[in-house]
């Protein structure tokens, strides 16, 4: 089930990054890449806020009851003792199935010895439409991770490239305040990654990494597939398109400085009157402009600084944000593996 957003206040903010993104595809400026991630967040910030405010409920996403943060430890405990349970027989079973996704754990640098099945996942497909809305998928909910390999191949359709498709990270589900991080692959400017930093609901930092960029065999257009890989550690996040590392994240990194215009030109003829009243006018605009850029930042600083971004444990799903319009998030061989376990 999709939930509509209730607050409409950034509509006009995102169609401006919206239209900074359709003029530079196949590259990606500094201030494309600010426009992205604050774009971007701001639609998953209001798309979980929203998320928290209403609940989350329907068959097969995460249900408020077993997501919250009070019940962490039951979850915990109740699938510590279904895997005790298990006899060999299904444990060899289990281990079959996940072998060929054990196979690729040393291209991510990882001990396939060192560590467990947390599940695999059948196919699933996020269908969202609509301004501003999300949809999330986990069947295995009880499931909670702390070092991790996560990793699905998604095929995306999506109406804007500001809408993405992606997974939530170590979420604590609460739904008075998401504690989660987030890794949103989006169609925008050729093809980005984005990863969040969500603190009682609120975005306090995120990095833009430019997939297209990096990764030759990326596939930015409707109705192609992606590999996206991300290995948490800690507090290091690695994140992989179809094999290649992208990125390498710490939450602890500060909010990346803004993106700050360059000022208007001068008239060349300092005597015509008319220009030198219309450039004072656009100095005095563009000034407002700088000033409320860096409050703004100021700002982001300041809650960066008090909030603690550390998330140690918490529970793994897919997940589709779409900014308008109809967003398909198609995921198949999504399997989950639990380092040191």
């Amino acid at each position: 089930m999709n939930r509509q957003l209730i607050s409409r206040s950034s509509l006009v903010f995102i169609a401006l990054a919206a239209a900074a993104l359709a003029c530079s595809v196949g590259g990606s400026s500094d201030a494309d890449r600010e426009a992205t991630v604050a774009a971007l967040g701001e639609s998953i910030r209001l798309t979980s806020t929203a998320a928290a405010a209403s609940g989350l409920s329907s068959a097969g996403n995460i249900q408020t009851a077993q997501a919250q943060a009070t019940a962490q430890s039951q979850a915990i405990l109740e699938t510590q003792n279904a895997l005790a349970s298990l006899s060999e027989e299904q444990k060899a079973a289990t281990a079959e199935a996940f072998a060929p996704y054990r196979a690729e754990l040393p291209k991510y640098g990882v001990d396939p010895e060192n560590g467990r099945p947390g599940w695999i996942h059948p196919p699933v497909t996020l269908d969202i439409e609509g301004y501003m809305q999300y949809d999330y998928a986990n069947q295995y909910i009880g499931t909670v991770a702390a070092d991790f390999v996560v990793s699905a191949d998604i095929t995306w359709n999506t109406f804007t490239g500001l809408s993405g498709c992606g997974f939530v990270l170590r979420s604590d589900g609460n739904q008075d305040g998401l504690n989660q991080y987030l890794v949103i692959a989006t169609r925008g400017a050729s093809g980005h990654v984005v990863f969040g930093v969500m603190v009682d609901g609120e975005l306090v930092t995120g990095r833009d990494i430019y997939a297209y960029g990096i990764d030759p065999q990326f596939e930015w257009r409707n109705d192609t597939t992606n590999r996206l890989t991300v290995v948490g550690r800690g507090s290091q996040f690695a994140i992989y398109t179809n094999g290649t590392l992208i990125g390498e994240v710490n939450p602890n990194d500060p909010p990346p400085q803004p993106y700050v215009p360059p000022p208007p030109q001068a008239p060349e003829d300092p005597t015509d009157a008319e220009a030198m009243a219309d450039y004072v006018q656009r100095q005095a605009e563009y000034q407002t402009v700088v000033a409320q850029i860096r409050a703004e930042h100021r700002q982001r600083m300041e809650t960066f600084e008090q909030a603690d971004k550390e998330f140690d444990r918490g529970f793994i799903a897919m997940v589709g944000l779409s900014e308008s319009g109809r967003t398909v998030c198609q995921y198949d061989n999504a399997w989950l593996w639990l380092i040191g376990e």
